[in-house]
């Protein structure tokens, strides 16, 4: 049996598709994964569902105190984004470092969250933004924080009947920096072998907020407190940058563990860190 296309206008059409037909579903955004994928008989798949054409899924606003993202952003808009090159300048850093132009321009967010790589680009930032996925299906909507809805290597909390429609996050304050850096094989095309993304709020010169991301070192990007404490209540210029690059090598060890590939990444993250840093402003 072949495998059957649809091509929804309307979200209620997907959720109609979703919730009646059989077989195993795969929804189709940017697609620069998943048609890889079933090519190469990854999935069993008894249908694609193409949502390319709900528009309503192609916005980046301001509600409130959230900033919303559409799931069919692509990382071209993310980058090109006025209001996130004022505001989260490190997730634009993290969508201009996403494959070729023809990558970014296809690629979505929502894919690459669904996806559910470990070396995922724009994750990496959105997991320090503690940001929150909304996810919808036959039987309603809900809200689950990015960090949650992840859970190993190509796996999500998704039900079979889902899909993200939006990313949100919090507004950051008006006075932070923020950096993302990765390392890759190949400079524009490289997938990330190992990603960092700071997040700092000041006060002043004073670090009163803090987050620190990880990518490509775990199963999932993770948020490393441990990393967060060694900035907070410190002014800039009192970061101890050795201290800090020597913690951070302690941490993916730890995440890392006795893996292949824990010896070089150990001292990789050294350079990552202090790349990252003098991009923020501390070196």
């Amino acid at each position: 049996m072949g495998v059957e296309f649809y091509k929804p206008q309307k979200l209620e059409d997907v959720l109609d598709v979703l919730a009646t037909k059989k077989g195993p579903l795969k929804i189709l955004a940017g697609g620069t994964d998943l048609m890889l994928d079933i090519r190469n008989k990854k999935y069993e798949v008894a249908g694609i569902v193409d949502i390319n054409l709900l528009s309503e899924l192609k916005n980046i606003s301001v509600e409130g105190e959230f900033i919303k993202i559409g799931s069919l952003v692509t990382f071209t808009q993310l980058a090109n984004s006025t209001l996130l090159q004022e505001r989260v300048p490190f997730l634009v850093e993290a969508a201009n470092s996403v494959g070729a132009p023809q990558i970014r321009n296809q690629g979505t967010i929502g894919g690459n969250i669904a996806n559910a790589s470990p070396a995922a680009d724009s994750v990496v930032p959105l997991i320090a933004l503690d940001a929150i996925c909304s996810v919808l299906s036959p039987l309603g909507n809900r809200d689950i924080p990015l960090n949650q809805l992840l859970c190993g290597v190509g796996k999500t909390r998704l039900a079979s009947d889902e899909l993200i429609v939006e990313v949100k996050f919090k507004l950051p304050r008006k006075i932070t920096r923020s950096a993302f850096v990765k390392f890759g094989r190949r400079n524009a095309l490289a997938i990330a072998r190992m990603s960092v993304a700071i997040l700092l709020g000041l006060d002043g010169n004073k670090v009163n907020a803090a987050r620190v991301a990880l990518g490509a070192v775990a199963p999932n990007p993770f948020r490393s407190l441990e990393l967060e404490n060694m900035f907070l209540n410190k002014a800039m210029e009192e970061i101890d940058v050795d201290e800090v690059i020597a913690r951070s090598s302690m941490v993916v060890s730890q995440a890392l563990g006795n893996r292949p590939s824990a010896k070089w990444k150990n001292e990789a993250i050294k350079g990552l860190m202090r790349q990252v840093l003098s991009k923020i402003g501390i070196m």
